[in-house]
């Protein structure tokens, strides 16, 4: 029963991480290390982006292994650091299994960042992104406008469990539609760089990361999916972006100032 536990502990560590944003390389090493810290002989592992393989020798010679499907994936480093954490105790023998996995299940139970942290979090970014790349001081708070703007639509679909490609194509009609309203009142200069930073939160940043991470770790299958979500996910910013943009020039034929 403590060697089934062991595995049980391992893998719900690993759908935790890869839940949460982490590269698999990172979920295969922690999920080796806790089995083998449990006694377990030629342990491995294995992970996609959307699955978990695990499988050794208990110590009296049996062996066990087991399969996770990952399916519901958000951005939430808290409990990559808190399984981290724990990880390291486990290893170290300052946590039995039992508590491991009872501690694994407060983590994953945590709930997702707050919705003003989220909204205020990439509003933020949009104004510095905005200023970073040359816009104005009133360029950079008209995105912080726009950008606070398209995430009520944005959260409000991703609530409902629409498909995600759907909720980036909103936010870029979104986040175009009010950078270009804004600066047409005049609540600023230039709309390229208002733009740019209200699309900003929308940005597979962490998806792009991981994929090249993977490449670099030798997880082809990993980083060539990871990469195919950050290229779709780019596409449909350009897609939402773009189609606003070109009704708008057909309507109004340009930026009245």
């Amino acid at each position: 029963m403590q060697e089934d536990n062991a595995i049980k502990m391992a893998v719900l560590a690993g759908e935790i991480m890869l839940a949460s944003g982490a590269e698999t390389a990172r979920v295969e090493d922690t999920m080796t290390r806790l089995m083998e810290s449990s006694g377990y002989k030629d342990a491995e592992s294995f992970c996609t982006t959307t699955g978990i393989f695990a499988s050794g020798f208990t110590p009296d010679g049996e062996q066990v292994s087991m399969i996770r499907r990952v399916k519901a994936r958000e951005g939430n480093f808290e409990k990559i650091a808190r399984v981290n954490d724990l990880s390291r105790c486990i290893v170290e023998g300052k946590k039995d299994v039992v508590a491991a996995i009872k501690e694994l299940e407060e983590i994953r139970s945590i709930l997702p960042y707050p919705f003003i942290v989220r909204l205020l979090g990439s509003c933020i970014a949009s104004l510095c992104f905005a200023y970073m790349f040359g816009g104005t001081l009133i360029d950079a708070f008209a995105s912080f406008a726009a950008a606070m703007l398209m995430q009520f639509p944005v959260i409000f679909l991703e609530r409902r469990k629409v498909v995600a490609v759907l909720c980036t194509i909103t936010g870029g009609v979104f986040a175009a539609l009010f950078s270009l309203v804004f600066v047409n009142f005049g609540f600023g200069h230039n709309v390229e760089y208002v733009v740019i930073g209200a699309i900003m939160p929308l940005l597979p940043g962490v998806a792009l990361t991981n994929a090249i991470r993977d490449v670099l770790d030798g997880n082809m299958l990993a980083g060539s999916a990871r990469t195919l979500e950050a290229l779709l996910t780019a596409v449909a910013i350009a897609a939402g972006v773009g189609t606003v943009f070109g009704l708008w020039m057909s309507v109004f034929g340009g930026l009245s100032q």
